[in-house]
């Protein structure tokens, strides 16, 4: 179905902001974004000021299409009012059965899991200064430049649709391993981080350079499955691709065979907590 002359000048627009640094007048321009994304989604990409990192966003947010909305990170407000929930008592009772049980199946070590929600903000600061977003950024953005151009009035000449297709086509060769802001299922409270302590440190931390020589050479991956396994029922991973093995989903809602267990692939749609009046 051809889309309307507003979500096409909305994909144009988003796509401009990609390139082109924040205070160039574009915030008169920008219309209502209907079925690419929530408002949400521009506010973020305007506080990404590197042009590659945004347009990599970008391509993550049209990448998600209509599932955008039921992933959005919760704000401030929604994120307050999951502190001392039903929800949150039970997510933090199964996080402690899962540390009770690594304690007693692993003698003199114990779990780290920092069950705060994630927000906005803070994955925003990580998508500016990742570098691994540094490195997939720099190559779409090359990619982009000697497919449509390197200046402003080549790309604005641009066939919305055939920048739609290009963005969601485009595979590159590097790849982030975090999720575009907004998209992470720890904006919602649905996944957690372990980690491995010893004498009050980490040992085994969310760090991709110790996937082999620590997590898989020393079995913490293993060990850990083995007890969110047993005491851990609404987790489910760990997470595929990236490659984390720190990393679980949690959904007490959904059965494991329903769980998705790659970071930027479709996910279900999850309820938000109730506001607070």
């Amino acid at each position: 179905m051809p889309r309307s002359p507003t979500s096409l000048q909305a994909l144009l627009t988003l796509a401009l902001i990609a390139f082109v640094p924040t205070g160039r007048g574009l915030a008169s321009e920008i219309h209502s974004l209907s079925e690419l994304a929530p408002p949400q989604a521009v506010e973020a990409l305007e506080q990404i000021p590197d042009p590659g990192r945004r347009l990599l966003a970008l391509r993550s947010y049209l990448r998600t299409g209509s599932d955008l909305a039921a992933r959005w990170s919760w704000t401030e407000e929604e994120i307050e009012a999951f502190q001392g929930s039903d929800d949150q008592r039970a997510l933090l009772a199964e996080v402690a059965a899962i540390a009770d049980h690594f304690a007693r199946a692993n003698p003199g070590f114990e779990i780290y899991a920092n069950t705060r929600v994630r927000s906005l903000d803070v994955q925003i600061s990580n998508w500016n200064s990742n570098e691994s977003v540094g490195a997939a950024a720099a190559e779409i953005l090359s990619a982009a430049k000697e497919e449509f151009g390197s200046d402003d009035k080549s790309f604005a000449d641009v066939d919305p649709d055939d920048l739609r297709a290009w963005l969601v086509g485009f595979t590159g060769k590097t790849w982030a391993n975090i999720a575009a802001p907004g998209l992470t299922a720890h904006g919602q409270g649905h996944a957690i981080d372990f980690q491995v302590m010893k004498d009050g440190h980490i040992i085994a931390g969310a760090d991709s350079g110790e996937i082999e020589q620590v997590w898989r050479a020393e079995k913490w991956d293993e060990k850990l499955k083995a007890s969110i396994d047993a005491a851990g029922p609404s987790f489910h991973g760990p997470l595929a691709s990236p490659d984390e093995p720190w990393h679980y989903d949690y959904d007490p809602a959904l059965p494991e065979t329903e769980m998705t267990t790659v970071a930027n692939g479709p996910i279900l749609p999850r309820p938000r907590p109730p506001h607070q009046e």
